[in-house]
């Protein structure tokens, strides 16, 4: 019997899907962040499936689009790319810039510079 071996796109769609699945709960909180009247309810609403969720607020919602855009992201970048080979380095670098890219976003000095201090008050 032979032994499959994975091919390289469906490498590249796990390092993408993983980083769909980041930038999602990042790109939550900073519409929490802007908008924490208008998000919270539907982040709340998003999160209720999570055992416990009422003692995490709307961070329940955050982690479901995170989950949604990891699990939706992987799965159609693993069908596109199943049967292709595609260079692992690039993809690895690009994945870790993009890694790079999501943690500076979320690091709260750098989001309130470019969002304003405090955010989503009004002027």
């Amino acid at each position: 019997m032979e032994k499959r071996q994975p091919q390289s796109g469906e490498v590249a769609a796990a390092l993408g899907g993983l980083w769909l699945g980041l930038a999602g709960v990042v790109f939550s909180h900073l519409w929490s962040t802007v908008d924490p009247a208008g998000s919270k309810p539907a982040l709340l609403k998003l999160g209720i499936w999570i055992p416990g969720w009422w003692g995490i607020g709307p961070f329940a919602g955050k982690e479901t689009v995170g989950l949604a855009m990891w699990l939706g992201g992987w799965l159609a970048l693993h069908f596109l790319l199943r049967r292709r080979e595609v260079p692992v380095r690039p993809a690895a670098t690009l994945f870790v810039i993009g890694f790079g890219f999501i943690l500076i976003l979320a690091w709260p000095p750098v989001y309130h510079a470019l969002l304003g201090w405090p955010p989503g008050l009004p002027e």
